[in-house]
């Protein structure tokens, strides 16, 4: 295997496919990355079986071939390499490479075949604008749970329906989803997508002309955005029935401004950190006040809101909180309770683009 290419584009081709390494692995081929020279290119892949991304870049290919190499390690003698061209050469399982007057041998990894995923099955077919899409995907992955005991909620729920596009993503504390309306029927659909894989999809966007398209099979989600595709499998099992838990009706709604909100909060959490980690919003005569204590000291924070309803009184976690409201751009939300023990909701003032539900804290 020969072959001549740019060394910025193999750098940036190499740390976008290296996104996709697993972090352990018991496949010592999954720890690398495949070089595949053939007359189209440079075909650059990585996998962990649930995740793989592939590249592929112009070059020019002497004598094709392949081999994989130990990724991370690869990825840092590209970093390391001056701009301008790279000719590389395998002989038997050494690659060296020349740049300038940079002579190096990498030594590749045995393997019998590398294994890369095929999306198979009927495809389904979702175009929407990439800003939209890369706004969606933003404010909604943050609230994917961490906790693999119970995998789908590491995911998040894609679901088309009529004529709306919804991303729903809950670890159990904080609740999110935002919806996008088509200008035309759309057919249904109901999909688990990987947290992490969403993450990168929504970078992948912000390289995408104008729209980014999503291929859906039974079994995985492909998305291709210029020289790159990314391929990963779907999440197996039932997402929670998330509409049953959105309240139909608030006892309780505040108008507040977004960033005092935020800034109060913010505030109010040095103080809480330090205690049990709760912040105190108590709601009456049109103002909102918020508390938080602990062996540093107290805090009281006041601003004017308007309220219709009860009265009530409420304690959070403000990572949750302030989680949504950096999120959000909007100038001004609702905020609506029903009880000091039941989630608040959170909803634009104008249309239903999103929806944020947080859960409260019990302080006895």
């Amino acid at each position: 295997m020969k072959f001549i290419l740019d060394a910025d584009d193999l750098r940036n081709g190499v740390f976008s496919v290296i996104k996709a390494l697993p972090v352990r692995s018991a496949m010592p081929v999954l720890d690398g990355i495949l070089l595949e020279a053939k007359k189209e290119g440079l075909h650059l892949a990585c996998s962990d079986l649930m995740f793989q991304k592939e590249s592929l870049l112009e070059a020019t290919v002497e004598e094709e071939g392949s081999c994989v190499v130990k990724g991370k390690f690869f990825a840092e003698v590209l970093r390391k390499l001056p701009s301008g061209s790279v000719e590389f050469l395998l002989e038997g399982q050494v690659l060296s490479l020349k740049c300038g007057r940079i002579r190096q041998r990498v030594q590749c990894i045995e393997y019998d075949e590398f294994p890369l995923m095929k999306a198979k099955g009927e495809q389904y077919h979702l175009t929407l604008p990439k800003d939209t899409f890369k706004t969606m995907v933003e404010h909604t992955v943050f609230a994917v749970s961490q906790d693999d005991s119970r995998p789908v909620l590491t995911g998040t729920l894609l679901e088309a329906s009529n004529d709306v596009l919804s991303l729903v993503a809950t670890d159990s504390f904080q609740f999110a989803l935002t919806s996008f309306r088509f200008d035309h029927e759309i057919a249904d659909r109901s999909t688990i997508v990987q947290g992490k894989v969403l993450s990168e999809i929504g970078k992948m966007a912000e390289e995408a002309e104008e729209t980014v398209t999503l291929s859906l099979t039974p079994t995985h989600i492909t998305v291709e955005v210029g020289n790159t595709r990314l391929t990963a499998r779907l999440l197996d099992g039932n997402y929670i029935d998330y509409k049953r838990i959105i309240p139909k009706e608030c006892k309780t709604r505040v108008l507040v401004n977004v960033s005092i909100l935020a800034e109060m909060i913010d505030r109010a959490q040095l103080i809480s950190r330090e205690g049990n980690n709760s912040i105190q919003l108590a709601f009456d005569n049109n103002t909102m006040q918020i508390r938080a204590e602990s062996y540093l000291g107290r805090v009281e924070d006041e601003t004017e809101v308007q309220i219709v309803g009860d009265p009530i009184e409420i304690a959070f976690n403000p990572k949750y909180f302030i989680n949504v409201l950096r999120n959000i751009t909007d100038e001004t939300v609702y905020l609506e309770f029903n009880s000091a023990i039941s989630p608040c909701v959170v909803r634009p003032v104008q249309g239903d683009s999103y929806l944020y539900l947080i859960v409260p804290m019990r302080v006895y």
